[in-house]
């Protein structure tokens, strides 16, 4: 918990370089579609290790899922994660973005509005979409699969909300699902 605080702490120049090391690996953060024969989409998650919510993974599963029900052969969506792991939630090395930029940046849109509108996308989705929880779905990650219409889990999946032992609510509206 104290290296979690201290982060938020850091002077901007440590920052700044920390921000630029970590952008150029959460631009290959994604999701990847495969359309089965049998019309269920499968939609995954992969970002190693724990395939966290970046800014670019949230954008890629929200075009993936706009595509996906506009196609007509798609008659159900799965989400699920790469590598063992279903998803870790937020992307922690985003959120020095997030809280840089000061409290007035956010007066028209808040911070986490993107992961939002994904979670609206999802739950909304006039096709079925299950989460196939394959691993841990912390977070962030259990957000999506409670917005998700459905859940299967496999034995050694859990889901949790570890940010409540830090005095912080769930901020995709994931308590709201």
């Amino acid at each position: 918990q104290d290296h979690f605080r201290s982060s938020f702490f850091v002077s901007g120049s440590v920052q700044r370089r920390a921000l630029a090391r970590a952008h150029s690996s959460l631009e290959s953060m994604t999701t990847r579609c495969a359309v089965r024969p049998d019309g269920v989409a499968v939609v995954t998650l992969d970002h190693a290790p724990v395939n966290s919510l970046a800014t670019s993974l949230v954008e890629s599963l929200k075009a993936n899922f706009a595509k996906l029900t506009a196609d007509p052969a798609v008659k159900a969506i799965v989400v699920t994660g790469a590598g063992g792991f279903f998803c870790g939630g937020a992307e922690i090395s985003e959120f020095a973005k997030l809280i840089g930029p000061g409290p007035g940046a956010y007066k028209e849109r808040h911070a986490s509005q993107p992961f939002h509108d994904v979670m609206d996308v999802i739950d909304a989705s006039p096709k079925t979409v299950v989460a196939a929880i394959n691993g841990l779905a912390l977070g962030g990650g259990l957000e999506v699969a409670l917005a998700c219409h459905y859940r299967v889990m496999s034995p050694k999946a859990s889901v949790g909300f570890p940010e409540v032992q830090l005095g912080l609510l769930p901020g995709g509206e994931g308590t709201q699902r």
